[in-house]
């Protein structure tokens, strides 16, 4: 700190100094190169010379040394780094026969790289063929399925329409054997004496059974459907094939649960059961009469 006032003093010298012999310098220039037309002035000429001495000079030029050594200079801006790896800081020496090691390496896992995509699109492409195939065939076996299902309960109903023939012609062999010459006795209970109004009856009773058991919600107005179906002895149904109905499946439906509900009359129609009875559904009943 105690030496920038010397400095200063040294370095505002200098420039006096400069500024000086290029004043001079000038001057001399024009007095030489110009002519001059003016007269010559009388008297002795004045002379004036800027002369430095050999230790003026030697401060001047040791203070623009000191002024130039203590000035800071700038220093460099740092390079933006892009990578992770450290610069190298010295150039590699030159390699008369490269190692293509890496290339090769960079070719095999390009190559290994589109081996694996085209092997997962064909998995890709091999997994939905797959799965259409596996719903091709769920469906073709739920048909298949469908279809033995169909075929078993038609065989089970056909198995049983058979089982309930032989029964009932087994039990009107042994009634027929087992029956004594007639007698003259009073008509059973469900028989007004004549085969004309115990049938009547008959008839009458398996109708209002029947009706009793029909759901008639969803049945449109005016609606006669005449159906038949087919009993054993002891009044269970087993078969019923529609003649003419008007109904859809679903009122179709509701006249089969109807006749397969509950058994159709048998104690005391004995004498005059029918495997085989025609029925009209009427809704509502007034259709019928």
């Amino acid at each position: 700190m105690a030496k920038a006032p010397r400095l200063n003093w040294q370095a505002l010298l200098f420039t006096v100094a400069l500024h000086a012999g290029f004043i001079g310098l000038v001057w001399l220039a024009s007095v030489w190169v110009l002519p001059s037309n003016e007269q010559a002035a009388s008297g002795e000429p004045v002379q004036a010379s800027l002369s430095f001495s050999a230790e003026d000079l030697a401060r001047v030029r040791k203070a623009v040394a000191e002024a130039a050594a203590e000035r800071p200079q700038p220093k460099p801006e740092p390079r933006p780094q892009t990578s992770l790896e450290p610069l190298q800081e010295t150039a590699q020496d030159w390699v008369d026969q490269p190692d293509d090691t890496v290339q090769e390496q960079v070719e095999r896992n390009a190559a290994l790289s589109s081996e694996a995509l085209r092997e997962q699109e064909r998995k890709r492409k091999q997994g939905q063929v797959e799965l259409t195939e596996d719903v091709k065939k769920a469906e073709a076996e739920e048909n298949r399925q469908r279809l033995i299902r169909q075929q078993l309960a038609q065989v089970q109903k056909e198995r049983a329409r058979l089982q309930a023939e032989i029964e009932a012609k087994k039990l009107d062999a042994l009634a027929g054997a087992k029956t004594p010459a007639p007698v003259a006795k009073p008509a059973p209970a469900g028989q007004a004496g004549t085969s004309a109004t115990g049938t009547a009856k008959y008839l009458a009773a398996i109708n209002a059974t029947a009706r009793a058991n029909w759901n008639t919600v969803q049945i449109p107005q005016q609606t006669r459907c005449q159906v038949e179906f087919t009993q054993i002895r002891g009044g269970e149904v087993i078969d019923v094939a529609f003649l003419a109905c008007p109904l859809d499946a679903q009122g179709r439906e509701s006249i089969e649960r109807a006749l397969y509900k509950s058994p159709m009359p048998y104690a005391g129609f004995e004498a005059v059961f029918q495997r085989k009875v025609t029925l009209t559904f009427c809704y509502p009943d007034e259709v019928c009469r």
